[in-house]
């Protein structure tokens, strides 16, 4: 899995077993192979421009799949696992565009979204058949794409005793609510995760630092409350109704660009402007729950997932913000948080092998589908 942050390949290796007319995970093993320097700025790049060439998006999709293959076989030697006893190989790949917002089409109105990363490098070199291009079949189906994780976190939740939710902050941010038994209720995108905050770090830092490592700015900062009320009070996503999703085309380099120039102009450190958006991104989840999830069910904690949930600061930021949920690891669950989408969508590639659904329609807002495409890998 590489995210919205694309800050390198993170690698989960799963074990799913049928039990009792559900599907149980083992977790095994994790691995991350950073994004050398240059491909991480040529995938900043496209994901940013309005205009592509396409020879550049062709090529970049070509060495993105090359390099997902040398993570995999850096990974297998690593752990000590041979190819012939993985199954499957799930690969996000990497998006460059996602437009959730339905237009017209042939016959049919639908969004577009776009992951680069071309499977068939895994499949020919790790002889690992490989599934891949989830998106586009829960938007075939009349959905937005996104969020596709919520079917594993309602695993992951399922059994708890309360109703509980899933907060994933990657580059953007996105909630799955279960109930006890494990069943999605909701689940949509909450707004900017890391992806403002690892913006201006990087701005800040010329490129020399690619996030806020363990929240260091935002805890040598002091949170501005009328920038920050500014911030939210321009953000009309936060308002949308569910289901809804966004990406990098809302909150990317032009979102960057103006909250910054503000910034300068009401003279913020560049470690308050990095608090401030901390908190922003926390602030934005205790506004989804407010207005979307809380009036509909008795939530009682939130697993904290994603970069985000090695942020210190933001953690500190969602428990002030919400003092009436449990913030909790998702290591109590067996996963430490940055492994999360990769668990998941080894788990949709499970499903898409077995022919089975892997959106949730109150996710989405598309029909049951079936996700992703398959590059066999070698007979044995």
């Amino acid at each position: 899995m590489s995210g919205t942050s694309a800050d390198g390949a993170d690698i989960a290796f799963v074990s799913f077993m049928p039990v009792r007319g559900n599907i149980s995970c083992h977790v095994r093993s994790f691995f991350t192979v950073p994004f050398p320097r240059g491909i991480r700025e040529r995938v900043l790049r496209v994901s940013a421009a309005g205009d592509v060439g396409k020879e550049e998006l062709c090529r970049l999709s070509m060495a993105l799949g090359d390099f997902y293959a040398a993570a995999i076989e850096k990974a297998l030697a690593f752990l000590g696992i041979r190819a012939e006893d993985v199954a499957a190989v799930g690969c996000h790949g990497q998006t460059v565009g996602h437009f959730p917002d339905k237009r017209r089409g042939f016959r049919t109105e639908t969004g577009a979204t776009m992951q680069v990363g071309e499977p068939s490098f895994i499949a020919q070199r790790t002889g690992i058949t490989t599934v891949s291009d989830f998106r586009p079949a829960d938007m075939a189906a009349g959905g937005m794409g996104a969020p596709l994780v919520p079917a594993f976190h309602g695993i992951l939740l399922r059994g708890r005793g309360c109703f509980s939710s899933f907060q994933n902050m990657g580059g953007i941010g996105n909630v799955t609510v279960a109930s006890p038994q494990g069943k999605v209720l909701t689940a949509f995108d909450t707004g900017p995760g890391n992806m403002l905050i690892d913006g201006a770090v990087r701005r800040f830092s010329a490129g020399r630092k690619s996030m806020d490592r363990d929240g260091a700015w935002a805890l040598r900062g002091k949170t501005h409350e009328k920038f920050l009320a500014r911030l939210v009070r321009g953000d009309r996503f936060l308002s949308l109704p569910p289901p809804k999703s966004t990406g990098r085309e809302r909150y990317g380099r032009q979102r960057l660009d103006k909250i910054i120039a503000a910034a300068r102009s009401e003279r913020l450190s560049r470690e308050d402007l990095v608090a401030t958006l901390t908190a922003y991104a926390a602030e934005t989840v205790r506004l989804a729950f407010d207005r979307f999830v809380l009036p509909k069910w008795p939530v009682k904690e939130i697993f904290l997932g994603g970069g985000g949930g090695k942020n210190p600061a933001l953690g500190a930021s969602l428990a002030a913000r919400m003092p009436g949920l449990k913030i909790r690891s998702p290591e109590t669950l067996g996963l430490p948080p940055q492994y999360v989408e990769a668990a998941a969508f080894a788990y949709l590639a499970c499903l898409a092998l077995s022919r089975q659904p892997g959106n949730v329609p109150v996710a989405t807002g598309g029909h049951p589908a079936v996700l992703g495409k398959i590059s066999p890998g070698r007979s044995r």
